[in-house]
């Protein structure tokens, strides 16, 4: 199958659902992290740190009370494919406000950047919200705007739902998301599926230049 990652580079994975997976059976994330939605009592700030935030302290107790304040904000209503039914102008308007009433709060937290403040909003919201880690961020940036700094983080945001509606993602993602669910592969939603894709397409190819070493699964 093949992807495109922010409209400008197409990645192919031969196998999707083994690659995924390959992941969860070695990673901890999946058994510690990606399993909480099958929990009955949902997630819960502190968890971001089974994905390894390594947010501490008061950080924490301050992310909880900007969580609290802004937890009915209208993006969080939408799964990922109603949100991505909406108009351009309507989901721009909601991302814009998810950006001012949330994330740059967070972002004014010592120590939380927008990898940390997404990955927060992503383990409560799964269904919607993505994790724009910073390998994401420097593909943005060498892609699509050179200049992108964190102070605009609706950009990127707005960036990566264009992405998943671009050329064959969108289609492909809810195969891929069948195929897992049929193979017992639970607790894994759509945006979780891509942010494992992308994540390991750019690791793939950050060994390709650095010690060219070339994958037959992914390229």
């Amino acid at each position: 199958m093949k992807f495109v990652l922010f409209s400008s580079t197409t990645f192919e994975v031969s196998d999707p659902v083994a690659l995924i997976e390959s992941y969860c059976f070695q990673s901890d994330f999946y058994r510690k992290y990606d399993l909480l939605l099958l929990e009955p009592d949902g997630r819960k700030v502190d968890h971001v740190n089974k994905i390894g935030a390594r947010i501490r302290g008061g950080a924490l107790q301050s992310i909880k009370l900007i969580i609290e304040e802004t937890k009915d904000l209208r993006i969080f209503r939408y799964d990922l494919d109603r949100f991505l039914e909406v108009d351009d102008a309507t989901r721009s308007d909601h991302i814009n406000e998810l950006s001012e009433k949330v994330i740059k709060k967070l972002l004014g937290i010592e120590g939380i950047g927008l990898s940390r403040a997404t990955k927060v909003l992503h383990t409560l919201y799964p269904e919607i919200i993505p994790m724009i880690d910073d390998a994401l961020q420097d593909e943005y940036r060498s892609t699509i705007n050179s200049r992108w700094t964190e102070k605009q983080p609706e950009q990127i945001i707005t960036a990566y739902y264009n992405n998943l509606k671009h050329g064959n993602n969108w289609q492909n993602l809810v195969e891929i998301f069948s195929q897992t669910r049929s193979s017992g592969i639970l607790g894994l939603t759509k945006v979780r599926i891509f942010d494992i894709l992308w994540w390991s397409y750019l690791k793939a190819k950050r060994l390709r230049q650095e010690k060219n070493i070339h994958w037959s699964t992914i390229k």
